[in-house]
């Protein structure tokens, strides 16, 4: 064939496209794509159009406009031309979620994490469901009837009441559904964790501390931090950052005080007056210090 046999085909097929309508999923910012005699297109989509399955006409060869919405039966044709696989939902986001593998043994795709699925709907976390890939994206089909969905609601209960992953007994849990456990858990770990630091972390800095790390206990946070320089521990409770052990000898008077007024009781004792530190391998064990020095409430108590 000539070049100018395929610059006629091509003009051909160019002026049979701006004359139909095609099917496409649209989110915002973003192109949709379409075959031109065995040419990807991109076109941009014009006017209002919300995210979610379309028809469009295409204007221009790089611009089409929303015109309807395809039905259910057309959608499915549609995404019928991919291969399917079936994923876990693993977190939900703006235009969709992300998922990974519901069966590793699939090895036509070998997927590395959680991966993107977009136009997810429908569907609950930890639930299994049908997608299809497109060669660039993950598109949501439909939830995985196959799969009983007892299991994820098991799984998300036993996240709401924070079960570790290696805690988990169910039945016919799937070493993949057990991943997809992990990961949110540890997900939600680390944001709460990060919650932690910021709250204790802007405690100490209003005072002028720094924090260092923490410990984090049933009801109460051990906080290592800095004032001036100098490293300090100290006890704090959970839901108001009183202090437990101020990790120096305030003679008994320790609750009197929280994390930030706490760091201007350490830096005066920084600025000349001797400090007697409280704690493990310190001067005065905490045993022995609450010995000496009762904390208030319970001399109150005993009076």
């Amino acid at each position: 064939m000539s070049i100018n046999d395929l610059l006629d085909r091509m003009e051909s097929a160019e002026e049979a496209f701006l004359a139909t309508e095609f099917l496409a999923p649209v989110l915002p910012g973003r192109r949709v794509r379409v075959r031109i005699a065995g040419i990807v297109c991109t076109l941009r989509v014009v006017g209002q159009a919300e995210p979610g399955w379309a028809i469009l006409r295409p204007l221009t060869m790089d611009r089409a406009q929303v015109i309807g919405q395809p039905s259910l039966r057309q959608i499915r044709e549609f995404l019928s031309l991919f291969p399917e696989l079936r994923l876990l939902l693993v977190a939900q986001t703006q235009w969709g979620g992300l998922a990974i593998a519901a069966h590793r043994g699939d090895r036509r795709f070998q997927l590395e994490g959680p991966v993107p699925v977009y136009l997810v709907s429908g569907i609950e976390l930890f639930q299994s469901m049908v997608a299809r890939f497109d060669g660039s994206h993950f598109w949501f089909q439909e939830v995985d009837r196959r799969r009983n969905p007892s299991i994820a609601a098991y799984l998300r209960q036993s996240l709401a009441a924070e079960t570790p992953p290696d805690q988990l007994h169910k039945s016919r849990l799937t070493a993949e559904e057990r991943e997809a456990y992990d990961l949110v858990y540890q997900a939600g770990a680390a944001a709460r964790r990060s919650a932690v630091e910021v709250r204790l972390s802007d405690a100490l800095a209003h005072a002028g501390a720094e924090l260092a790390s923490y410990i984090e206990r049933e009801d109460a946070y051990t906080v290592t931090f800095t004032v001036d320089g100098r490293p300090h521990r100290s006890t704090v409770r959970k839901d108001d950052l009183t202090v437990l052990v101020a990790g120096v000898c305030l003679a008994g008077q320790d609750r009197r005080f929280d994390l930030a007024s706490l760091v201007g009781v350490l830096r005066e004792g920084q600025g000349g007056r001797r400090i007697v530190r409280v704690g493990h391998g310190e001067m005065l064990n905490e045993d022995a210090y609450w010995q000496i020095h009762p904390p208030e409430e319970a001399a109150e108590e005993e009076l």
